[in-house]
Order: C-alpha cells, then sequence, then structure tokens
C-alpha cells in the first residue's frame, strides 16, 4: 500500500505483512526483509505451501521435537514417541529401554570410544589415547562372555553374548537382560545410524562370522534376526563393524588369499557389500575390536594391540599395547556435538 505525507509532498511504499511468504513471486509478503525465502516447514491446514516444496499442507511423517509445530498434522505440537522423555533422562521413550527409570540405562560419554575383554569394560580417549577400565561385566540373569558391543545416536550400549542380548550401563558394565539370540554363530554387532535402514532410527545389526549381515528385531523377550545381504564373496567377519553418520561404516574382515592379515574394508551400511578394501594389516589377524571418530579408525587386536588406521590413506601404526585381549569395540552412531 501507499502513504501520502501531505507535510512534506512524497509517498512512501509501506509493507502489510501477510501471515506467510508467497513462493516465487518476487515480493517480501510477511515483511521480515526477504523475499520469496522458503519455511523450515510445512503449516497445516493454512492453504499454502509454506515450505515451497510443490505441495499445500502435507503432513510430515513424524513429530520433530521443540519446534513448536504441529508437523504431522494430529492437532497436537510436539508430540509423538521421539518427543516424549517420561523419566527426562535424555533418551526419548521409543529408544529407552527403561523409559521410567532414570538412572537407566546410562549413557556414554563423549570423544570416547568404548572397548572389552570377554569380562570387562574400558574407554579409550579419541585424541589422547588413554585407556581406562571401567568395571567388570555384571548380569541381572544369564551372564556370560561379551563377544561384542554397538552404541547407538544417544549413547545407549548393546552387548551380545554367546546366547543372549543385553543393554549395558557403559558408567559401570551392569548389563540387563533383553532377549535370547537365535542360532548361529554371530561376532560382530553395530548401530547403523539412522536414515539408512530405518528414515528415523538407528538399526542395530549382527554381523556373522560368514559375513552375513542381519537386522535385529525383538520380539518379546527373542531377538529376530533377518540377513540384508554380506561382505561379498571372498569376504567373512573377523569380528567387528562400526557406522557413524557422515564418517562412514567399516568392518574387519578376513579376506580369501590374504593369510596373517585382517582387512579393514569400507562397507555399505544397507547391505554390508565391501566398497573397498582401506588397510591390510599385516601380522594382525585378531581385530575382534573396531571402532572410530572422524577420520580416525580404531582396531583392537586380540594379542592387545590398538592400531590406528588412516581411513583416507591406508596406513596405520600400533597406538598402544596392552595386557588386555580385546574382543570388541564401540561408538556413537551420530557422534556427539
Amino acid at each position: 500500500m501507499t502513504d501520502s505525507d501531505t507535510d512534506t509532498g512524497t509517498t512512501t511504499e509501506m509493507c502489510v505483512p501477510m501471515d506467510y511468504e508467497i513462493c516465487d513471486n518476487g515480493v517480501d509478503d510477511n515483511c521480515n526483509g526477504e523475499i520469496d525465502e522458503v519455511a523450515p516447514y510445512e503449516i497445516c491446514d493454512n492453504g499454502v505451501d509454506d515450505n515451497c516444496n510443490g505441495e499445500v499442507d502435507e503432513a510430515a511423517d513424524q513429530e520433530i521435537c521443540d519446534n513448536g509445530v504441529d508437523d504431522d498434522c494430529n492437532g497436537e505440537i510436539d508430540d509423538g514417541i521421539y518427543c516424549t522423555d517420561s523419566d527426562n533422562d535424555g533418551i526419548p521413550d521409543a529408544d529407552d529401554p527403561f523409559p521410567d527409570d532414570d538412572k537407566l540405562p546410562g549413557q556414554a560419554a563423549g570423544n570416547l570410544v568404548y572397548a572389552h575383554t570377554s569380562s570387562r569394560l574400558f574407554t579409550m580417549d579419541v585424541n589422547t589415547y588413554d585407556i581406562v577400565q571401567i568395571g567388570q561385566f555384571t548380569y541381572d540373569q544369564s551372564p556370560g562372555s561379551v563377544t561384542d558391543i554397538a552404541l547407538d545416536r544417544w549413547g545407549i550400549l548393546y552387548a551380545i553374548t554367546f546366547n543372549d542380548l543385553f543393554v549395558c550401563n557403559p558408567n559401570n558394565a551392569n548389563c540387563y537382560y533383553l532377549a535370547d539370540l537365535p542360532g548361529g554363530s554371530t561376532n560382530g554387532l553395530t548401530m547403523i545410524p539412522p536414515g539408512v535402514l530405518d528414515p528415523n532410527d538407528d538399526t542395530l545389526v549382527a554381523i556373522a562370522n560368514s559375513g552375513a549381515w542381519h537386522k535385529v528385531t525383538l520380539i518379546g523377550n527373542q531377538a529376530m534376526f533377518n540377513q540384508i545381504g554380506s561382505y561379498g564373496p571372498g569376504y567373512s567377519s573377523s569380528g567387528d563393524v562400526f557406522s557413524i553418520s557422515g564418517v562412514g561404516t567399516y568392518g574387519a574382515t578376513d579376506k580369501s588369499g590374504v593369510p596373517g592379515a585382517d582387512v579393514i574394508v569400507e562397507a555399505d551400511p544397507s547391505n554390508g557389500n565391501v566398497i573397498k578394501d582401506i588397510a591390510t594389516l599385516q601380522g594382525y589377524s585378531g581385530v575382534y575390536g573396531l571402532a572410530g571418530w572422524e577420520g580416525k579408525i580404531f582396531a583392537f587386536n586380540s594379542g592387545g594391540q590398538v592400531i590406528l588406521v588412516d581411513p583416507d590413506q591406508g596406513t596405520y601404526e600400533v597406538i598402544k599395547t596392552t595386557p588386555n585381549s580385546w574382543w570388541g569395540a564401540g561408538v556413537y552412531s551420530v557422534l556427539p556435538q
């Protein structure tokens, strides 16, 4: 609209704000100083394509927490299973094995990877490489030897023995039974980050000695395995995999025709297929634990060595020699910021 100033004889163009921005009309409709900016989300039932994706009033598949918007257009703001944290422990109920207990399951610390022997849990600082013992694994039932661990994006630590699946407190190594494992030999466990096998959540994957990858689903107290792929011909599992959003997915393998050495590979997180070999660790054939960070792969060998692998150059060096017979390792699926 225009406003005439009778004293000066000038005419000033004034912006009359609308409730929303109209896409691609070259006008600052909502008078915020920006023209044709795209809203980060769709507003329900206003008859406008707020996020300028060509659809009007479409509902999101999942509510986005704490943005003050009814993203899924169900009439409620910031609701949904990933927005509810009944015990206020920082883990949403949907991923919390103990949604009403703020002391459990415990959360892993940042800037650490976790490694273990068959009976004890340790941490290693990703910068100084200092190793600290957390303690001996204890069990509320069905004690056993821990063959591998995996951490999700919240820092929940899962562990498998030869027979069972547990969730363990990363602060004291106390483990709580979740389910029986199906038959077969499994020596690797990892969490695949959100956006790969599940659009919104981590997916627990077990790796068989043969190199087959299995999605793990809990039905009551039974863990069900559904094969999603494998490393491919010529590769079997040495003992572990880790997968970090924005970093990559890497596995420790036994490769046909390569005696006396484990081969670290990059793998496709959706099916386990080997993308390429990263490094052949000559003299180290017991890499049962694998973890990493940005630009780093940590190989935990059963002989006690911790080997730093450069994923870009394929070079490696022993950074720690310990008396521990390493059986596994784990790291956040989404690195804490």
